[in-house]
C-alpha cells in the first residue's frame, strides 16, 4: 500500500513538474486548485447577486427572466449567464482535483486532519448549489433535473411520493416552489463561503487568491467561453411532459444517469459510501503517506532560557502551531514562544528561524530557543563536523537535503557529504556559512519543487532568507556564488548538475570566496538584498 502511495504522489509531482515547462512555476495552475476554486465561488457569487436582481421568482416568469438574458442584444446577459454557468462548473472541477491532488500528496493526516474533514462538506454543498441552479432556469433539463432528484429522494425512508406528485402536475406547482429554490440557491453559497472560513482556520498565511496572471487569465476564459459558446436554455418546462432527449452538465446533474445505471439505492449507495471513505482516510493508519514520519513526529519544544520573544518563529510557522504569550520564566522580555502540540507538523521551520539556531556558539552543548527533540541543533552541528570531516576526495560539496524530496544519500561520495532535515527551511543560514567554514567549497541546498513544499512555504522562506529579504538573514559577506539551491523534487538530475557546476566553478577559479552572488532556482542569479 505504501509503494502505490508514493507511486500516486511521484505521479502528481511529475505531471506539476510537466506543467512548469508551459507555466511559470509560481503560476503553475495545479499548485493553485484551491486558490481558483475560491476565485470562482466569488465569480458565481459577484454574478448570482446580478442575476437575482433580475429574476422573477413565478411559474410564469422563471423561464423567461433566463431566456432574456440569453437573448440580450448587447450581450451582456450571455456574459452575466455564462460566467455565472462557467464558473460554477470550473468550481467543482476545481474542488474535485484539488481533493485528489491533496489525496495523491497524503495531506489528509497528521496536523492535515482538520482541513481535510471540513473540505468534505464543502463538495455536497457545492452540488445542491449548484443543481438548485439548474432548476431555477425551469426548461426542459429543469423540470427532468427536479422530478428525478425527487424520485432519488424518494429512496430515502423518511421521503414520501409527495415529492413526486409535486412536480409531475401543474396544479401543485406554485410560486412557493421558485421561492424555496431561490432561497436554496442563495443560502447554500453563504454556507459554503463560511464553510471556507473554517477550512483555512488551521493554516497560517493562507493563499486565498491566485497569483494575478492566473486570475485574470482565468476571468478572460471565462467570459471568452461566455461569448463564443453561450450557456443557453432549453425549451420552456411542461409539467406533465418530458423531453425525450436532453443535454446534461455531467459536473452538476450526473446523478441521474448514475441513477438509471444503479438505480437510486444503489446511487445513495455509492455517494455515502465514497463520502465515508474519505472522511475516514485520515484515521486508517495503513493508508498515510509518511506513516513512518506521522509515528515519530515530536512536537517542537521551546527552551525558555534561550528563548528571547522575537516572534520569527510565530511568523514562518505554516500552519499556526507556535503563538507569542505573556513571559512565565520572569525574565526582561516581554514574550515567549508556545507551541500548540496538537498543530505542530514537526517541520522544524520554526528552527531555521530562530536566532539562537547559530552552530557558532561557544558553549558545547548548545540548546536554541525553540527545538526538534529527534533532531536537536546540537545534533545538527556534531552531523556536520563528522560528515565534513569525514570527506577526503577534492573540491568539498555539502549537500542539505529535504526528507520529502528524493533521497540524496547515493550522491555521498568521497567529496560530497549529505545532511537530511525534515524541511529545507529547517536550515539557519548561519549553517551555510559553518559548512564553509569547516572546509567545504561549496554548498547545495535541494529541497521540494518550487511552490510545491510538503510543508507550503519551505520554499519562500529559503529564498527569502538567503536573499536577506527574511530574517535571519545570511549574512551579505557569504560567499554566495558557493552556493546553490535547487528545488528538484523527485528529481535527481538538476541536483547531479548543480554539484556539478559549482565544482566546474572552482576548477576554473570562478567561484571566489567574495564572491556576493547567489546561484538559486537552478542557478538564477539573485543579488542580496542590503535594506
Amino acid at each position: 500500500m505504501a509503494d502505490w502511495l508514493r507511486a500516486l504522489r511521484t505521479a502528481d509531482e511529475n505531471l506539476t513538474g510537466l506543467l512548469d515547462a508551459g507555466f511559470a512555476p509560481a503560476n503553475n495552475p495545479l499548485r493553485h486548485l484551491g486558490a481558483l476554486a475560491f476565485l470562482c465561488l466569488v465569480v458565481c457569487l459577484a454574478s448570482g447577486i446580478v442575476a437575482f436582481a433580475l429574476y422573477d421568482t413565478s411559474v410564469s416568469g422563471a423561464y423567461q427572466s433566463g431566456l432574456s438574458l440569453q437573448q440580450d442584444p448587447l450581450l451582456l446577459g450571455r456574459l452575466l449567464r455564462g460566467m455565472h454557468r462557467y464558473g460554477a462548473d470550473a468550481f467543482m472541477l476545481l474542488s474535485l482535483l484539488h481533493t485528489l491532488r491533496e489525496a495523491a500528496k497524503g495531506h489528509y493526516a497528521g496536523v492535515r486532519w482538520f482541513s481535510w474533514l471540513t473540505g468534505v462538506p464543502l463538495v455536497w454543498l457545492l452540488w445542491i448549489a449548484g443543481i438548485t441552479g439548474f432548476w431555477l432556469l425551469w426548461d426542459e433539463r429543469a423540470l427532468f433535473s427536479v422530478t428525478a432528484t425527487a424520485e432519488w429522494l424518494q429512496a430515502l425512508p423518511i421521503a414520501s411520493d409527495v415529492l413526486v406528485r409535486n412536480f409531475l402536475t401543474a396544479q401543485a406547482l406554485n410560486d412557493r416552489f421558485f421561492s424555496l429554490v431561490v432561497f436554496m440557491h442563495i443560502g447554500v453559497p453563504l454556507f459554503l463561503l463560511a464553510g471556507v472560513w473554517v477550512h483555512v482556520q488551521r493554516i497560517s498565511l493562507v493563499r486565498i487568491w491566485p497569483p494575478r496572471a492566473l486570475a485574470v487569465c482565468t476571468l478572460v476564459l471565462f467570459a471568452l467561453l461566455s461569448l463564443l459558446v453561450p450557456a443557453e436554455s432549453l425549451g420552456p418546462a411542461r409539467t406533465g411532459q418530458m423531453a425525450s432527449t436532453l443535454s446534461l452538465d455531467w459536473f452538476y446533474l450526473f446523478l441521474h444517469p448514475m441513477v438509471d445505471l444503479l438505480s437510486a439505492e444503489g446511487a445513495w449507495a455509492v455517494l455515502i459510501g465514497l463520502t465515508l471513505v474519505i472522511c475516514f482516510l485520515p484515521f486508517v493508519p495503513g493508508l498515510r503517506v509518511g506513516a513512518r514520519l506521522e509515528a515519530t513526529r515530536q512536537p517542537a519544544v521551546v527552551d525558555l532560557k534561550n528563548c528571547n520573544g522575537c516572534s520569527r518563529c510565530a511568523a514562518d510557522c505554516p500552519f499556526g502551531a507556535v503563538v507569542m504569550v505573556p513571559r512565565s520564566d520572569g525574565l526582561h522580555h516581554r514574550q515567549q514562544a508556545f507551541v500548540i502540540n496538537d498543530l505542530c507538523a514537526a517541520c522544524g521551520i520554526c528552527v531555521g528561524a530562530c536566532p539562537s539556531s547559530t552552530p557558532f556558539r561557544r558553549i558545547e552543548e548548545i540548546v536554541s530557543g525553540i527545538e526538534l527533540p529527534g533532531r536537536p541543533v546540537v545534533v545538527l552541528r556534531k552531523q556536520l563536523q563528522q560528515k565534513l570531516a569525514a570527506l577526503t576526495g577534492p573540491a568539498k560539496i555539502m549537500l542539505f537535503s529535504c526528507d520529502h524530496a528524493a533521497s540524496w544519500d547515493l550522491l555521498a561520495d568521497a567529496s560530497t557529504a549529505v545532511l537530511p532535515l525534515e524541511c529545507a527551511a529547517m536550515l539557519p543560514p548561519s549553517f551555510i556559512e559553518y559548512a564553509l567554514r569547516l572546509g567545504a567549497q561549496g554548498v547545495v541546498i535541494a529541497g521540494c519543487r518550487e511552490g510545491d513544499c510538503e510543508f507550503r512555504l519551505g520554499d519562500t522562506w529559503v529564498q527569502q532568507r538567503l536573499t536577506g529579504a527574511r530574517e535571519p538573514r545570511l549574512r551579505a559577506a557569504a560567499p554566495r556564488e558557493r552556493i546553490a539551491v535547487v528545488w528538484a523534487g523527485n528529481q535527481r538530475e538538476p541536483v547531479v548538475q548543480a554539484i556539478a557546476a559549482l565544482r566546474a566553478k572552482f576548477d576554473s577559479g570562478a567561484a571566489a570566496p567574495d564572491s556576493l552572488t547567489i546561484g538559486v532556482r537552478n542557478e538564477t542569479p539573485i543579488e542580496p538584498n542590503h535594506d
